[in-house]
């Protein structure tokens, strides 16, 4: 018969966390706009992104393929995503059919990726993502009849220089994200520091930040979905409670190497603005989540991105994740 200490040593273990496999497969949809936030409809005026995160239940070909990576660890728990997306940007004067010389381009982005996340549940919990974007940049990006649709149907008003917009012009990037959450307080206070990269034709650049957040069940995820370039969260979650919820603020920065919806297309036949290297990201946010359901609300303040560009630009961003 056991003994009590050995009753207490088999209990004690199983109270540890555990790295049981997650069965769940998570959905997310992300609305970013400038009406959110500061209610002027310009430069980055939209963002729409639809994604997958798979459960941790890999198929041995996929963690084969994956195995290379210099992050996949014995004890990581290893996903897959997919994206689809869409992005819109618009000069501030949006009434004028002429071409702005002095401000950014209308340009349209859809894009596609598929990437690997792998969540270190080791003694320094850490998250690796790395993704491959495919898009295609210009009127075959459907943004101009998306966006007249939308202005139509709430009786705003309609852009009228999609004429000037980028050219079509297909991307490709390679995008890379870490992030360590370093508890402060138990599972309610932590630091989430974060540093990554993006390099390919849409944009180059190379970035850090840091997230502080306050509230319950902090470990359910590394924080709030977020459409890049601001510094993006988990795009899954995996409460270990009925309800948690966590206020958060941040702050990221990145230097711009690239920036295709700043400066034009490659073959330079149409127009462009001078990117600024050093560009900014403030955020702040709630996020709360019940039984299988996240919400997030986050507002955006974004540091000037061109010359001539004669103040910041501020959106919102909601975020409805489901687990099935």
């Amino acid at each position: 018969m056991p003994t009590p200490a050995v009753i207490a040593v088999v209990i004690s273990f199983l109270s540890l966390p555990s790295l049981a496999a997650d069965g769940k497969g998570i959905l997310n949809l992300n609305l970013e706009n400038d009406l959110f936030g500061s209610g002027n409809d310009r430069h980055y005026t939209h963002g729409t992104e639809l994604s997958y995160v798979s459960d941790t239940y890999q198929p041995s070909w996929l963690l084969s393929s994956a195995s290379f990576l210099p992050f996949i660890q014995n004890r990581s728990e290893t996903r897959f995503s997919v994206k689809l997306g869409q992005k819109m940007f618009t000069p501030d004067d949006i009434s004028r059919k002429d071409l702005i010389m002095d401000d950014r381009p209308y340009a349209g982005w859809l894009y596609t990726s598929l990437g690997f996340l792998s969540d270190n549940r080791g003694q320094h919990r850490y998250i690796d993502k790395l993704e491959l974007v495919l898009g295609l940049v210009g009127p075959d990006s459907g943004a101009e009849s998306v966006q007249r649709e939308i202005h139509e149907l709430t009786d705003s008003e309609i852009p009228m220089g999609w004429n000037n917009q980028l050219d079509d012009e297909v991307t490709l990037d390679l995008l890379y994200q870490r992030q360590w959450m370093i508890p402060i307080v138990s599972d309610n206070a932590d630091i989430i520091p974060v540093v990554g990269f993006q390099l390919g034709t849409a944009m180059r650049y190379v970035s850090t930040g840091v997230t502080v957040r306050l509230g319950s069940g902090l470990g359910s995820d590394y924080g709030p979905p977020m459409i890049r370039p601001t510094s993006v969260g988990s795009g899954y979650f995996q409460p270990d409670q009925s309800f948690y919820w966590y206020l958060f603020a941040g702050i990221s920065g990145r230097y711009v190497d690239h920036n295709l919806f700043l400066e034009g297309n490659r073959d330079g036949n149409n127009h462009g603005v001078h990117a600024l290297e050093w560009v900014a990201d403030l955020q702040a946010g709630a996020v709360m989540g019940f039984g299988n359901w996240r919400f997030t609300l986050t507002n955006i303040f974004r540091t000037r991105e061109f010359e001539n560009q004669r103040e910041p630009d501020e959106f919102g961003s909601i975020a409805i994740s489901y687990r099935f």
